[in-house]
């Protein structure tokens, strides 16, 4: 062979290895998007897990304790002592959170409305001990989940 034969075979040679390359990356490439891709469904699904486990326990409540099973009854029938009131409150208050969380997520894009809507179900809101609560301290969180929960108030969706 002479000179230029092998100046073309080496050429083919390195042609042939930048797209071995290029297309050894792209496989790469695709092979992690691939897994960022499960590793962010793996921390979507986590985190909507929590939020289910968070309203298991928020209904298990008054399952498991009767003291917290009379207090619900006893602010349905409109009958609440001081210390009932303070309690209320504060399962209000983190009834009111759980929401806030779930609103939180669904603005980061790991739950989708529906699943918003689900888990904003628990709200005390169909009630006027909640509706009242949420009125006089909405301002404990931020504007679009107060904003949000407005709107669906006005929809009626507790009604």
């Amino acid at each position: 062979m002479n000179r230029q034969q092998w100046k073309d075979l080496l050429e083919g040679i390195g042609i042939l290895a930048i797209v071995g390359s290029l297309v050894l990356v792209a496989v790469e490439t695709r092979n992690s998007t691939k897994s960022t891709e499960l590793n962010t469904q793996a921390l979507e699904i986590a985190a909507y897990q929590e939020l289910i486990n968070n309203i298991s326990e928020i209904n298990m409540l008054s399952l498991q304790s009767r003291d917290a099973a009379e207090i619900i009854l006893r602010m349905r029938d409109g009958a609440p002592d001081r210390l009932d009131s303070s309690r209320l409150n504060s399962a209000f208050f983190m009834l009111f959170r759980h929401g806030d969380i779930a609103y939180f997520m669904y603005e980061r894009g790991v739950i989708d409305e529906l699943r918003l809507r689900s888990a904003l179900k628990l709200l005390p809101l169909s009630g006027e001990s909640g509706r009242l609560f949420w009125a006089q301290s909405k301002d404990n969180f931020v504007r679009q989940y107060q904003q949000y929960i407005d709107r669906l108030l006005l929809e009626g969706f507790w009604d």
